[in-house]
């Protein structure tokens, strides 16, 4: 193969270029190796200040992050790194809620008995959350199918690690186990997936209109059956039927932080990727195939509405009920998505945002029940609202924005998904289209009935001990600054529409 100079120092220069793009990861890649640098030294005071180090590397992404944003008419869309990642809008907000992420997962760290106390392999903790963060970056840039699956996979092995950093707890070892053997063969399917597409579109990158033309020469279930094979890796890291399996376990033995993080961060970054290829698909594929893929994505998300919601209803232990409450989540996504339109994606991203709070606020408040009270099923908080009445009003705010209630901003995601899915049935009369809204809309009833469970039984069921438990003021101050967005985002919508609204102005 002969590569001419002036092409090879144009991909030279491009590359060079690309840097400009990677501050976030730049950043997150160099604290990475400063922390397993200072872990090499055996002094207590270099770790105890890991958490730290970590902390300043993740919040001068997010800095790098806003500053992107600010400057999103300037630099708009470009395409770098040979045509392998893109920076636009929507990667630069989905980099910030990553930072975001990041920053949430170490306080509930700090605030952890088993994650602040010294624990072996405390310096690796914090490595595989800045190589998860950093993977995550660059799977929301990733326009290659390469490119993606690598990203994808940096991802996975750091989500694996991190699973398992309570070696010495078996519940922690059996959830990274299982959650290794189904991501190995969610990865697998994946990959088989794109070696069709690649044959097929004779391209690796799909952003590029010919790339989806040869695919339109395709009869409608073989292409169906190529496009579910690829997306199967995203439909794992967003916890979708049919590969939602893992999420109960790894969300009961996993560390509550690693749990929080799991539930926003790797969803975000599969919706992204999710909303890049069906954007692409409603362009260049032919409108007989984008029905199919409608289909599809709208029978995907029944689906997982029906299953999350309905096992969500017989679970005795808050965090298996969380799992499948997440799993409803992505459903309710999916179902948006379904139309294929161009305005779902403001929709989505007010919703990721605000599920961001809700479940970092949650699993806040079960760290707090199984650390501090010893608490570890919902039967067991008989009596604890009254007790301790502050965490119990706090958890009843968070509630009532999983479920979809106002006076929260839970309230207004869903309300912002709903009319998005009416005006799109309203658009092209789909059958399709309503059934996701009356199925969205009765299976948000079922959930009220399984989340209303934690506060009949916090304020209505008689607690017999007369023991109480000391509840840190820390923790009662984390968990109010964390539900406050949840208040804020329900009455002042616009401070977070209108940002997503410049973002999506300037995506690709």
């Amino acid at each position: 193969m002969n590569i001419s100079a002036p092409s090879l120092i144009a991909s030279l220069t491009d590359i060079r270029n690309g840097f400009a793009f990677l501050g976030p990861e730049l950043i997150l890649s160099f604290f990475f190796l400063l922390l397993v640098g200072l872990d090499l030294f055996k002094s207590r005071v270099l770790k105890q200040a890991l958490p730290f180090v970590a902390l300043t590397g993740i919040i001068l992404g997010l800095l790098t992050q806003v500053n992107f944003l600010h400057q999103l008419a300037a630099k708009q869309t470009t395409v770098f790194f040979t045509g392998l990642l893109i920076s636009d809008g929507l990667a630069h907000f989905a980099g910030l809620l990553f930072s975001v992420a990041g920053v949430l997962t170490i306080v509930l760290s700090l605030l952890s008995n088993q994650l602040r106390l010294k624990f072996s392999g405390r310096g690796e903790y914090y490595a595989y959350l800045l190589v998860l963060l950093t993977g995550l970056n660059l799977m929301a840039k990733s326009v290659n199918l390469l490119m993606l699956f690598v990203a994808l996979e940096l991802v996975s092995i750091a989500s694996y690690l991190l699973t398992t950093t309570l070696k010495k707890q078996q519940n922690a070892l059996e959830s990274g186990l299982k959650y290794i053997l189904y991501g190995t063969l969610a990865s697998g399917v994946m990959l088989y997936g794109m070696s069709f597409l690649y044959g097929f579109g004779g391209s690796l990158s799909f952003t590029d209109a010919a790339f989806w033309t040869n695919l339109s020469r395709l009869n409608g279930p073989f292409f169906l059956v190529i496009f579910l094979l690829t997306f199967a890796g995203f439909l794992f890291k967003i916890a979708a039927a049919p590969f939602h399996f893992w999420a109960p376990d790894v969300y009961a033995g996993a560390p509550a932080p690693i749990v929080a993080l799991f539930a926003t961060a790797p969803k975000i970054a599969g919706f992204v990727v999710i909303i890049r290829f069906l954007a692409q698909i409603k362009s260049y594929l032919v409108p007989a195939l984008q029905d199919d893929v409608m289909v599809l994505i709208g029978g995907i998300a029944l689906l997982t509405l029906v299953i999350g919601n309905f096992t969500a209803l017989w679970q005795s232990g808050a965090r298996r009920l969380l799992a499948y409450s997440s799993v409803s989540h992505a459903g309710f996504i999916l179902a948006a998505l379904a139309a294929l339109a161009t305005n779902s994606t403001e929709a989505v991203l007010f919703y990721l945002s605000v599920l961001l709070f809700m479940n970092f606020s949650v699993f806040l408040l079960v760290q707090i029940f199984e650390e501090r009270l010893q608490i570890f099923y919902i039967k067991d908080l008989a009596g604890a609202g009254k007790n301790y009445p502050v965490l119990g009003i706090l958890a009843i705010i968070i509630l009532i924005s999983l479920t979809g209630l106002p006076p929260t901003a839970g309230f207004t995601s869903k309300l912002l998904l709903f009319t998005n899915i009416w005006q799109n049935y309203s658009a092209t009369g789909s059958p399709l289209l309503l059934t996701l809204l009356l199925a969205g809309i009765l299976l948000t009833g079922v959930a009220f009935f399984y989340y209303i469970r934690i506060p009949y039984f916090l304020f209505f069921k008689r607690n017999f001990s007369s023991e109480k438990k000391v509840v840190l003021g820390r923790d009662n101050i984390a968990l109010s600054l964390l539900t406050l967005p949840l208040l804020l985002f329900f009455f002042q919508p616009a401070w977070l529409t209108e940002l997503i609204r410049e973002v999506v102005l300037y995506s690709k």
